[in-house]
C-alpha cells in the first residue's frame, strides 16, 4: 500500500544552488523524496539570496507568507533571523566554522547557529560523531550515494583529492604525500558528476586528509566505485568508513606516506568497500527525513 501524503507542504531552501557537500546533499535527498513519494506536495525553492546573505534575509517574510502551513527544512542553519516558523528542520552539518574562520565570523556563526538550534522544531546531523558535539538531541540520518554500476576500481598512476580548496581541508598534506612517493595528484573541484565518477575510479588511492568534516562524502564515493582511501582519523570519516579505510592523524606525514604506499602497493579487494556504499542511499536519506517531517505534525 503506497504512503498516504503528507497533510501540508514542504518547503526546501535550494537557493544556493552550492557545488559543496551540503549543495549535494540538498539536492540529492529532494531528488529521492519527489521520485519515493510523487503525491507530497513539495516546495523547491531555487532562486533567490545565496546563502548566509542580506538578500535572503530579505526574501524570508515574503516566502513565509506564501508558504504559511508548510513545514520547512533548512540544509544548513541559514534560517530566518525574525519569525522563523515553529515547524521546521535544520541540518547542523558540523561546526568547522566555530574553528576555522576569523573571530568576527567565529561571533557570527556562533549565535547564528545557537539560535537555529534552538528554534529548529528537530535538528538533523549526518553523523553520530557530530550529534555528539550538539547542545541539544538531533536525529543522525546519514547522508547517501549513488550507485556506480557502470563505474568500477581500474587504477591509474595518480592520488585523488576531492572538494573545495580549504584550509581545513588540510590538501597542501596530499600534495606533499604525493611529491614524496613521486606519484601525481589531481583534485577534483567543480568538475561534473561522470567526471567526478571517472576520476575516482581511476584513482590509485583517495586521499581525505581533513583536519574537521561532519560526514565524508568523498570516502563514500570514493567506496562506491571501490577506490582504497587513507583518512584522517577523525571521527565522522572513521564512522563512515566502518574500518575499510586507513586513518592516520592529519599532523602525520610520515604515517600518510607509508598508509598510502601499503595501498599503492596493494589496494586489496574493492568489494568490500562498494558493499559498504551500498549500505548509504539517498533514498534511505530521504525516507528518513519525510518520517521526522511527519513527527512534527
Amino acid at each position: 500500500m503506497p504512503d498516504a501524503s503528507l497533510p501540508r507542504p514542504v518547503a526546501f531552501d535550494l537557493r544556493d544552488r552550492s557545488r559543496t557537500g551540503i549543495g549535494r546533499v540538498a539536492r540529492e535527498t529532494v531528488a529521492a523524496w519527489q521520485a519515493l513519494f510523487p503525491a507530497d506536495q513539495l516546495i523547491v525553492l531555487q532562486d533567490g539570496g545565496q546563502r548566509y546573505s542580506l538578500q535572503a534575509q530579505r526574501e524570508w517574510p515574503a516566502l513565509a507568507r506564501a508558504h504559511r502551513d508548510a513545514t520547512w527544512v533548512w540544509f544548513h542553519w541559514d534560517v530566518p533571523l525574525w519569525r522563523m516558523p515553529a515547524r521546521s528542520v535544520v541540518y547542523v552539518h558540523d561546526r568547522i566554522h566555530l574553528r576555522t574562520s576569523g573571530l568576527l565570523k567565529r561571533a557570527v556563526a556562533r549565535a547564528w547557529m545557537a539560535h537555529a538550534m534552538r528554534r529548529a522544531g528537530a535538528l538533523v546531523t549526518g553523523s553520530a560523531a557530530i550529534a555528539t558535539e550538539l547542545p541539544r538531541k538531533a536525529t543522525v540520518i546519514p547522508h547517501g550515494v549513488r550507485p556506480r554500476d557502470t563505474a568500477t576500481w581500474q587504477p591509474q598512476e595518480y592520488l585523488l583529492t576531492v572538494g573545495e580548496p580549504r584550509p581545513y581541508k588540510n590538501f597542501d598534506l596530499a600534495r606533499r604525500v604525493a611529491a614524496r612517493l613521486g606519484v601525481p595528484h589531481r583534485h577534483a573541484w567543480g568538475v561534473s558528476d561522470d567526471e567526478l565518477q571517472a576520476l575516482y575510479a581511476g584513482a590509485r588511492v583517495v586521499l581525505v586528509p581533513s583536519r574537521a568534516e561532519g560526514f565524508g562524502l568523498p570516502l563514500l564515493e570514493a567506496f562506491a566505485v571501490g577506490a582504497p582511501v587513507v583518512a584522517s582519523d577523525i571521527g565522522p570519516l572513521q564512522e563512515v568508513s566502518g574500518g575499510l579505510a586507513l586513518h592516520v592523524s592529519p599532523d602525520d606525514d610520515d604515517g600518510w606516506c607509508e598508509a598510502v604506499a601499503r595501498l599503492i602497493a596493494d589496494g586489496g579487494d574493492p568489494h568490500p568497500r562498494r558493499e559498504r556504499a551500498a549500505h548509504f542511499t539517498w533514498d534511505a536519506t530521504a525516507r528518513a527525513l519525510r518520517a521526522l517531517v511527519v513527527l512534527l505534525g
